[in-house]
């Protein structure tokens, strides 16, 4: 008896009496949640990469109340939602956005801000000290080995870390809202930008240049010399890019038209192989034979090695049979 009665005294005066909520007489606080939805252009580079990012804030899409002891770490869906408008916090006011960069299997981050200026939804922004671009990616399997990286705002960085710390436990007062709520005049209103957006760098396809040589008209054949060259960014390959160091074969397909013509003539099996160590070669084609009329002609190029396509012409080659 005496220990019920020590108990129930306890239970009493300790300010925790059983079935209370401990955060009953704390302050709510009113959350709303507003998406940022973020385009990443990378630019790849040898020594470094650079990034233009735009940033588009979508009108909210969680709103409810939470104890300020609850956490929360439900994300909000960035894309369906439309961005805000006049009349809009985020629209009338300026905001600046803190975002983090981090490519994880290179253990390198870095932050940037954005600001997204008075009247508007959409801010930009450039990083310029992003890890350089990876070694060319050939086969199919390589192409996820491009450097991954994950852009999020500051406010979607901490909802993340809290909810590892909570071991992916969310809080029951968590409730969907509508696009709009009023606010209470007892509560306080606490905003929050959360946005979340992978990107990778990778070093892009060679592109191919054809150059017209030399166009000979005659019969039964007409030929076209052309020079076939790889480039990466307008400039030859060289020693290390692995489309100068691999053997690589160049499709040249062809078709022809004109007065008198039916269906378009069109090429065959058409291709050269540029040897390891070299970056471009000569080919020349076999083309229809000379006729009364002038025949317009075109060829595209497409490079392979071991059968894996890595780059194509950026530019059909035009020439005419005269």
């Amino acid at each position: 008896m005496r220990t019920i009665l020590a108990l129930a005294f306890f239970l009493l005066f300790s300010g925790c009496p059983y079935g209370y909520d401990p955060c009953f007489d704390c302050p709510a606080i009113y959350l709303r949640t507003y998406g940022v939805k973020m385009d990443v252009k990378v630019q790849p580079g040898n020594k470094k990469t650079t990034a233009e990012v735009e940033v588009t804030i979508n009108r909210p899409v969680i709103s409810h109340s939470r104890r300020v002891n609850s956490g929360q770490s439900k994300s909000p869906s960035y894309e369906e939602k439309r961005p805000v408008k006049e009349g809009e916090y985020s629209y009338d006011e300026e905001i600046t956005l803190d975002l983090h960069w981090s490519c994880p299997t290179l253990e390198k981050s870095g932050e940037v801000k954005v600001i997204v200026p008075e009247e508007s939804a959409k801010g930009q922004a450039k990083i310029d000290n992003l890890p350089p671009q990876p070694l060319l990616t050939i086969y199919p399997w390589e192409f996820k080995r491009g450097v991954e990286c994950i852009l999020m705002t500051e406010d979607e960085k901490i909802a993340q870390e809290e909810a590892k710390k909570a071991q992916g436990n969310e809080s029951s007062d968590d409730r969907d809202g509508d696009d709009e709520t009023t606010d209470d005049d007892d509560k306080e209103v606490h905003v929050v930008y959360r946005g979340e957006r992978a990107f990778f760098i990778k070093k892009s396809a060679p592109d191919v240049k054809l150059s017209q040589i030399a166009m000979v008209a005659g019969d039964p054949d007409s030929y076209l010399d052309l020079k076939v060259e790889l480039l990466r960014n307008e400039v030859a390959v060289v020693a290390g890019d692995r489309s100068f160091d691999l053997e690589v074969e160049v499709k040249l397909p062809w078709s022809c038209e004109g007065a008198g013509v039916g269906q378009p003539i069109k090429s065959g099996d058409t291709h050269i192989v540029i040897p390891a160590g070299m970056g471009s070669g000569d080919a020349r084609l076999i083309m229809p034979a000379q006729r009364s009329e002038k025949l317009k002609c075109s060829v595209d190029a497409s490079a392979y090695i071991d059968s894996f396509i890595i780059g194509r012409n950026a530019k059909t080659l035009e020439f005419s049979i005269p």
